[in-house]
């Protein structure tokens, strides 16, 4: 027996997996590894105590924040090195213990005498089926199976559009590529293209520059 998350209704995501039954490749490598075995139970024990912790509606954020990391995250690895490093920055994430769930925001674009916010989402998934949904419309084959870093550039003003850029996985054809894709809300604006650096000051300029604005 392997301790996983599982979701409940009745609580929250609790370490209950019976290794006979694994839901996914993943799964079965945690099963299969006792050094996963022993993230994966770390894991479960740092979320039954960052759930504790948060209040209000970060609980219920935190709740759908660790369903996207199961799903987009662990699920997507294909070999024990991915699930070690995805298991221990959830473990750092979880350890934080934080009673509010906030994004990082920092004023990093220039512009006049002041600059405008870039927002760094702590859950990279939570603009998944949006990004598919704009591959769609777009008539651009596959699909994106996980980010791993989204940043928002709002107008700044109450009402006015959010311009989404990440770093994300692309599963078209049978193989993986590495994008940076962008959309926005209000005005149907779009762009992917392969990673080049997989900076921070990359994704920011490429989403400034083909899908910022309204």
């Amino acid at each position: 027996m392997a301790g996983t998350l599982v979701l409940h209704d009745n609580t929250a995501l609790s370490a209950s997996f019976d290794c006979a039954h694994a839901r996914s490749s993943a799964e079965a490598r945690v099963c299969a590894n006792a050094a996963l075995r022993n993230l994966d139970d770390e894991l479960a024990t740092a979320y039954r105590v960052a759930i504790d912790a948060a209040e209000g509606s970060s609980k219920r954020d935190l709740k759908r924040e660790q369903r996207h990391w199961i799903t987009f995250v662990r699920d997507i690895c294909d070999d024990d090195e991915c699930l070690t490093t995805a298991y221990a920055a959830r473990i750092k994430v979880l350890a934080a213990n934080d009673s509010v769930l906030v994004n990082e925001s920092s004023c990093e674009i220039p512009e006049g005498s002041s600059c405008r916010s870039v927002i760094t989402y702590r859950d990279t998934s939570y603009r998944i089926a949006s990004f598919n949904k704009t591959l769609k419309d777009h008539h651009v084959a596959g699909s994106i199976i996980g980010c791993d870093r989204l940043i928002d550039l709002p107008v700044g003003f109450r009402g006015s559009n959010h311009s989404f850029g990440g770093f994300c996985t692309l599963v078209s054809g049978g193989g993986r590529t590495s994008v940076k894709v962008c959309n926005d809300d209000m005005l149907g604006r779009f762009a992917i293209e392969p990673v080049s650096s997989g900076t921070h000051a990359e994704l920011r300029e490429f989403t400034d520059a083909r899908c910022f604005g309204g």
